[in-house]
């Protein structure tokens, strides 16, 4: 007998769980997006992808390189990939130290465990005085660096919304039936049993399996069914700056350690910088996404463009050309929950960042659950029901 299952949100983590039950069945896979395909979350994400983070982190990102890696050989749409590495500079001396030692010992609470994974040879420390001797960075002011890490595996996807439709292109082809504009109001339930979904429209859908992959929408749809979801946001602040004069020179990204605050090219004549508070779950909050405004905090804005310029001062006289406030979603051990929940039929893709990056192991488990009665290898890593009080409808 066919089954039908439903993904709600259209984005990086609903387009690759599609992509994965569309490879696995020939059973209806409807994708419900409440705009167009990956126009939100996704759409406002740095878009880096690196490899750091615990040793599941890891595990994902092997399994979602592979299959970036097939993807952009036979592209469908234009996704593009700029490696370029990342330097986590320190401008105090106290941290500098704290960084050097972090090597020495494969890493502290902050940085991971830097032994582990496939890059451990090649994670650097560097001091400040040494850093136009190893890395060839003209436009950057060594003068305020007392020291940094120097990680070469990481880049970030030039157009985060084209790696969705990706995903969504050959889950098309698989089939599935993609609905843009199509908001979802209600899910239904009956009997301990998720049952499917009512849209905005007044359209009722039957469905055997509902997925909630919705971004920041997670929480309050979650809770419509009386789940209260083990995550939080913040806000997501993204400046783009447009120098007067074009630099011929690729620069790592720059994540400066003692502030929330990422640096990167996005283009040839872009820069972006990004904001991201880090550790911060028990003083985070929720955000209603429709109320989320496109100008970002003034004072978020002018001390990141004054940091910035203090790093690279050929960007003294960049002006801003766009800007954007995204929500991000957070856990409080920094791995994304994923999988069933206690009301059967219904489970959950909500992340703590890192969607581009993980977001294709997170559609492989999924499928494996749904398709299979699977738990998967990542299941004590990733399941709701590591955190107390949380159960699922297996457990």
């Amino acid at each position: 007998m066919s089954s039908t299952y439903g993904i709600i949100g259209g984005g990086i983590a609903g387009a690759s769980i599609a992509y994965h039950l569309s490879q696995r069945t020939d059973d209806s896979v409807v994708v419900f997006e409440r705009q167009s395909p990956a126009s939100e979350t996704t759409y406002k994400s740095v878009a880096q992808y690196g490899f750091y983070g615990d040793e599941t982190q890891y595990r994902m990102k092997r399994y979602g390189m592979k299959l970036y890696n097939r993807f952009f050989r036979e592209s469908r749409v234009n996704p593009r990939y700029t490696s370029m590495g990342i330097l986590t500079a320190a401008t105090e001396a106290d941290n500098a130290d704290r960084m050097e030692e972090a090597v020495r010992t494969d890493g502290d609470t902050y940085f991971g465990k830097m032994g582990m994974g496939f890059d451990r040879d090649l994670v650097e420390y560097i001091d400040g005085d040494a850093i136009k001797e190893k890395l060839l960075l003209p436009p950057v002011d060594e003068e305020p660096i007392e020291g940094a890490l120097f990680r070469p595996k990481v880049g970030y996807m030039d157009r985060p919304q084209e790696l969705a439709y990706e995903f969504l292109e050959r889950a098309k082809d698989n089939g599935v039936d993609v609905r843009a504009n199509t908001a979802v109001e209600e899910i239904t339930t009956d009997g301990g049993r998720a049952t499917g979904l009512v849209t905005e429209g007044g359209e009722e859908v039957e469905l055997d399996e509902v997925i909630c992959a919705a971004g920041p929408w997670n929480i309050e749809l979650a809770e419509s069914v009386g789940i209260e979801l083990p995550v939080k946001h913040t806000i997501a602040p993204i400046l783009v700056l447009r120098p007067d004069d074009q630099s011929d020179y690729t620069l790592p990204a720059i994540n400066h350690f003692e502030s929330p605050y990422t640096f990167h090219r996005r283009s040839e004549d872009e820069f972006l910088i990004g904001y991201n508070p880090g550790d911060v779950y028990e003083d985070a909050t929720e955000y209603d996404p429709r109320a989320m405004g496109e100008t970002v905090p003034e004072d978020i804005r002018d001390r990141g463009i004054d940091l910035l310029q203090r790093l690279v001062p050929d960007l003294i006289d960049a002006k801003v050309v766009e800007e954007w406030v995204g929500i991000r979603s957070i856990t409080p051990d920094k791995n994304p929950v994923v999988g069933w929940t206690d009301l059967e039929g219904f489970s959950i893709a909500a992340f703590h960042t890192s969607g581009i990056q993980l977001a294709p192991a997170v559609g492989k488990m999924i499928a494996q659950q749904v398709l299979d009665d699977d738990p998967t290898d990542y299941y004590d890593d990733l399941s709701i029901t590591r955190f107390e009080g949380y159960t699922d409808h297996r457990s």
